[in-house]
């Protein structure tokens, strides 16, 4: 794995223009791993380009060089290097991807065991924290200073991602990157107050629909709510305000696995988070089966169908994972 971060350093560095990408509908992690890693690179004296389909979520665009991601260009360009940081898939960049005229290697980098290694250059380690870590261990190795706003747009790649440093993919590694990032002048009640105390009201009404919606099946190891097109349209609430509302589900005490709904402006089109407290039952195995994937404790796919129907065929999958597991 050195040998492989040393040759993506070498690519990097005699790069003279990079394009940096990451999923649409972007979370923390691709947000700050997309930031950490483009505003290295400009230190560094290269020509560097943030592209995603969707803008950045309101809570994080208060992080230095947000403004910098922009949708991408209309006429495709030519870029030396094109790096592609937390996206499993090559679809899951969108149009950013098809924009793309020439390059003359592209990097993938991701911690999600689904990943497709799509990129001429596959670091792929679903074991990290957050795509976040492996950025930080990339620019360790090329031996960039971490300055303070590179060291915050990771801490929110790492803090998102592991849950606020609640969730079982938090280790010891992960704990001190923590520390050494706060050392390097990371303002964590900033932080705090920007990612998890920023909430629109219009998200708390979507908030009240949803759970007043919330359904306790198998056992009630099993609960399930939708986020319909109407729901959003009555709250006023955006796409990027769904985020996290998956939680409350996976938070009662007897459930093991959440499952969130989301219908899709396109017709048909069904969005499902799944997240998983029991490592028995691994939610990316059930995602795989529609298309999708993740990681063990949280996973997610699109799928095409009848909303009925998409209902009846995750559910029925999730109760035969948690009978597979014994539970």
């Amino acid at each position: 794995m050195n040998n492989l971060r040393r040759e993506i350093v070498r690519q990097l560095r005699e790069a003279r223009s990079v394009l940096v990408l990451t999923h649409y509908r972007p979370d923390g992690d691709a947000v700050g791993s997309q930031l950490a890693l483009g505003l290295a690179l400009q230190r560094t004296g290269k020509k560097v380009s943030l592209w995603n389909d969707d803008p950045v979520p309101a809570k994080f665009r208060f992080l230095p060089g947000s403004e910098q991601i922009t949708t991408p260009s209309r006429q495709p360009r030519a870029f030396d290097v094109v790096v592609a940081v937390d996206s499993s898939t090559w679809s899951r960049l969108g149009t950013a991807a098809e924009r793309i005229a020439r390059r003359r290697c592209l990097i993938n980098i991701d911690h999600h065991v689904s990943n497709e290694r799509y990129g001429d250059l596959n670091w792929v380690e679903p074991n990290a924290s957050a795509t976040g870590q492996l950025v930080y261990r990339l620019i360790q190795t090329a031996r960039w200073p971490i300055e303070r706003d590179v060291a915050t747009a990771l801490f929110v790649a790492l803090s998102t991602d592991t849950g606020s440093f609640s969730y079982a993919n938090t280790t010891a590694e992960s704990l001190r990157m923590a520390a050494k990032l706060v050392a390097s002048g990371v303002d964590v009640g900033t932080v705090s107050r920007h990612v998890y105390e920023s909430y629109p009201s219009a998200r708390l009404h979507l908030l009240q629909r949803v759970l007043a919606e919330l359904k306790l099946i198998h056992h009630r190891r099993i609960a399930y709510y939708w986020v319909t097109n109407e729901m959003l349209e009555e709250s006023r609430a955006k796409r990027e305000d769904i985020e996290g509302v998956i939680d409350y589900a996976r938070s009662i005490d007897s459930v093991v696995v959440a499952i969130l709904f989301e219908e899709l402006p396109e017709p048909r089109r069904v969005r499902v988070s799944f997240r998983s407290k029991d490592r028995r039952v691994a939610v990316d195995a059930i995602a795989k089966q529609f298309g999708g994937g993740g990681h063990p404790e949280a996973a997610g796919a699109r799928i095409e169908g009848a909303p009925a129907t998409v209902e009846r065929n995750v559910l029925a999958a999730t109760r035969a994972a948690l009978r597979a597991a014994g539970l």
